[in-house]
């Protein structure tokens, strides 16, 4: 990302304020995007760790219900 500052001369106030606003809401959706991103990796985690229980301790409704929540979560990350 570049340096706002080095910028900032030779611009009206309104077109620096212009500028800063569109760079800030770029930021607020890149922040949003990894908000998703790091929910999405949060479930696939969750599902992880249910099918690496070891087999004897392994509850199969708990796998089911781990894995229709990721594909539920595919939906909202899409």
């Amino acid at each position: 990302m570049r340096n706002p500052l080095s910028t900032l001369r030779g611009e009206s106030t309104d077109a620096r304020i212009d500028r800063l606003e569109a760079e800030v809401a770029e930021l607020q959706d890149s922040v949003e995007e990894n908000r998703r991103l790091n929910e999405r990796l949060s479930d696939v985690l969750d599902v992880v760790t249910e099918l690496l229980v070891p087999a004897a301790d392994r509850d199969d409704a708990r796998v089911r219900e781990a894995l229709e929540t990721l594909q539920a979560g595919r939906w909202k990350a899409t």
